[in-house]
């Protein structure tokens, strides 16, 4: 027995002398090979960018900042009327809502590339959005006996339904937290004013949960109007979302996953044409109306990419939707505006306003000819630089809006990409 144990206490110190001297052997041989034969760098999934260094903001896009600092900060009763009545009873494309939402995700675009002063104006900028999306005139069309004014949980304009509205809100909520650390939002929370006996208060948290509880509940959407489901609008939900996990505040990807699934197997290519994308699918039947519409398209993908599981799905849409556009309208630059009001009649929307969101949805896309080809004719019209300030001075309906995705485009064109930076959006948190 002791003859075996002694042989055994032999083997494994032989085995381990072996080790000692192979080990260094072998890490010159595969350090060695590693120097001679490099490894290829790894493939990046479909679609994906590369990233780029950082430009600082060119004079052009410091006066577009400057100009959404003025028109979303306080502003005196007669220019407060020149930039924000858009008419209306707030239910078509050019509710305020959407303005408000498109020159805060502006401001952002600008941000990411900004310096720190610059990303202070977009914290403030990104402030008053969400003061301005609180406002009662805002959200009270949720009220209207033809939407949810009826329902047991009126006025809250939050608790079902009407992403068109929270999907918006959630996405500035998250932006304001990214550029500037600030949770108050989540601690102090936020109040929809009804009258002086009635408001509904939020925070972020719970206007997460409410969101999430109907994507968990269907097939990842939530409707915009009673049983209208569309695709555009569900982006911004999922985009705060993805945001609200590169911050630590939770996991949201199996919902967004199940959305994505579902969306992109059913909306794609309408039966009857005009885009790449159905309008709407009408939940209680299962419907879908079998038509696109560009600026459907431009707004869905421009909100879709920054998200989506693979960047390619975005790309292949921008070019399903760039064989439907009718080039010859969109770069006249006319800016007649069609006398309907009604979200459901999307011919509404001038060609100047479809041109600037196609532009950037190109730029998002990296189809910078398409964006060029529609912003010339545009820009030689319309662009203004005057008083240090940087916008299009298109119908007053739509000049905030229009404005706001033309400075989109603008930060695009000079590397701001929605998709790289939210991956590791955060500042430091300083309150």
């Amino acid at each position: 027995m002791g003859d075996c144990a002694e042989k055994r206490r032999r083997n494994r110190r032989g085995r381990a002398v072996k080790l000692l001297i192979c080990l260094p052997l072998v890490f010159l041989v595969v350090y060695g090979c590693r120097l001679i034969f490099p490894e290829a760098p790894k493939p990046l999934p479909v679609g994906e960018r590369t990233a780029e260094p950082l430009r600082p903001l060119t004079e052009d896009e410091r006066a577009a900042l400057r100009w959404l600092d003025h028109v979303l900060g306080p502003l005196p009763k007669a220019e407060e009327q020149a930039w924000w009545s858009t008419g209306g009873g707030q239910f078509g494309l050019a509710a305020t809502r959407y303005h408000i939402a498109f020159a805060g995700y502006a401001a952002a675009a600008l941000g990411i590339r900004g310096n720190a002063e610059e990303k202070a104006a977009v914290g403030r900028i990104l402030d008053n959005c969400i003061k301005r999306y609180l406002r009662r005139e805002v959200w009270a069309y949720s009220q209207s006996k033809d939407y949810w004014g009826k329902k047991p949980w009126a006025p809250d304009p939050c608790y079902r339904e009407n992403v068109m509205y929270t999907g918006h809100l959630l996405q500035l909520l998250a932006l304001y937290e990214c550029f500037t650390g600030d949770r108050k939002y989540w601690t102090r929370g936020f109040d929809f004013v009804w009258s002086e006996k009635k408001r509904i208060h939020y925070d972020v948290r719970k206007l997460i949960d409410v969101t999430v509880e109907q994507m968990r509940a269907g097939n990842g959407g939530v409707t915009c109007e009673p049983g209208l489901l569309f695709f555009p609008c569900n982006n911004h939900p999922h985009f705060a979302l993805k945001l609200f996990a590169a911050l630590g505040h939770g996991d949201w990807s199996k919902e967004a996953r199940r959305w994505e699934k579902w969306a992109l197997s059913h909306y794609r290519r309408p039966l009857l044409g005009g885009g790449a994308l159905n309008l709407l699918c009408h939940t209680p039947s299962g419907l879908f109306y079998p038509r696109g519409y560009s600026g459907l398209d431009a707004w869905s993908i421009l909100w879709y990419e920054p998200w989506a599981e693979n960047r390619g799905t975005a790309l292949a849409l921008w070019r399903e939707a760039k064989k439907t556009l009718d080039w010859e309208k969109l770069t006249a630059a006319a800016d007649a505006v069609a006398k309907a009001d009604d979200c459901m009649d999307p011919q509404q929307v001038p060609d100047t306003v479809l041109a600037v969101f196609l532009a950037a949805a190109a730029r998002a896309c990296d189809d910078p000819s398409s964006a060029e080809r529609l912003e010339k004719s545009l820009d030689a019209k319309y662009l203004r630089r005057e008083n240090g300030f940087y916008w299009l001075d298109v119908k007053p309906k739509w000049r905030v809006g229009a404005s706001a995705m033309r400075i989109l485009s603008l930060a695009e064109s000079n590397g701001s990409r929605f998709r790289q930076w939210s991956a590791r959006p955060a500042v430091k948190n300083t309150r």
